[in-house]
């Protein structure tokens, strides 16, 4: 599930201000679900100006340290700025900490697993959608209804619903000209509601989809929120991050799947 994350929250360099302002702080992005392994990544800002001065530290050479349940363990770099343990899985309700030296400042950040969708439910399992191109012009027919979809919601927590085509071959509902035709995944914004609606007019392929409800934490819905949908183009840290920028955050996930056919 975390790859449609990924996707949603693509990467991009951040960019400082004003060359006097920038401090080599760390950017950090992890995104921790249920089941897998703890995993992060640590980079560095890309600034406007090129003449600004770098700390020494290696960003593939941190001793990164993560604190759980009474028990610490140092992830194992990897390369290009990413870190793991594959022996730490990550658990719903566990809050996890972590702390590294940079630049000689202590970079520490928190979060914890949010609780797995609780009665998630749709609408409709399948609808019927007719086929447009350029020599059929708009549909005849009447648009089948809004697919809806629901869950409990009794504390007023941020969801979000991703829906993603799972077919090897995309099959288009609609003719895309010469535009580039749009991806598999789309996805709507954070909401603290118990529902959400999917339109008609949202799915541009054929075949089966999933319908993913993430519940996430206050941060991510921060981020979401922000002009870009790049952790790395936060002009203000995270809450749970001091001294760096970037999400570190905690979800948790349930599924559905809808068929979407050809009228």
């Amino acid at each position: 599930m975390l790859i449609i994350l990924f996707i949603i929250m693509m990467t991009a360099g951040c960019k400082t201000k004003e060359n006097t302002e920038f401090t080599d702080s760390p950017i950090i992005e992890s995104y921790l679900e249920p089941g897998g392994y703890f995993n992060l990544a640590v980079s560095r800002q890309i600034p406007f100006s090129s003449d600004v001065e770098y700390s020494a530290d290696d960003i593939d050479n941190l001793a990164i340290t993560v604190l759980y349940n009474n028990s610490s363990v140092v992830l194992t770099p990897l390369g290009n700025g990413k870190y793991a343990d594959s022996s730490l899985i990550v658990t719903e309700g566990i809050e996890y900490n972590i702390t590294f030296s940079y630049n000689s400042k202590n970079v520490s950040a928190y979060t914890y697993i949010p609780t797995k969708p609780v009665n998630m439910t749709q609408s409709a399992t399948q609808i019927y959608i007719e086929k447009t191109d350029s020599t059929s012009g708009p549909p005849t027919g009447t648009m089948p209804d809004p697919v809806k979809i629901s869950w409990d919601n009794a504390d007023g927590s941020y969801y979000l619903v991703a829906v993603e085509n799972i077919e090897t071959t995309l099959v288009p509902i609609h003719d895309f000209g010469d535009e580039a035709p749009p991806g598999n995944i789309f996805k709507k914004a954070p909401t603290k509601s118990n529902s959400e609606e999917i339109r008609p007019m949202d799915f541009q392929y054929y075949g089966t989809h999933r319908i993913i409800l993430f519940h996430v934490l206050p941060d991510y819905a921060s981020l979401y929120d922000q002009n870009s949908t790049s952790s790395q183009n936060i002009t203000n840290p995270s809450t749970s991050i001091v001294n760096g920028y970037g999400i570190f955050t905690g979800l948790n996930s349930d599924t559905l799947y809808i068929e979407v056919k050809k009228k």
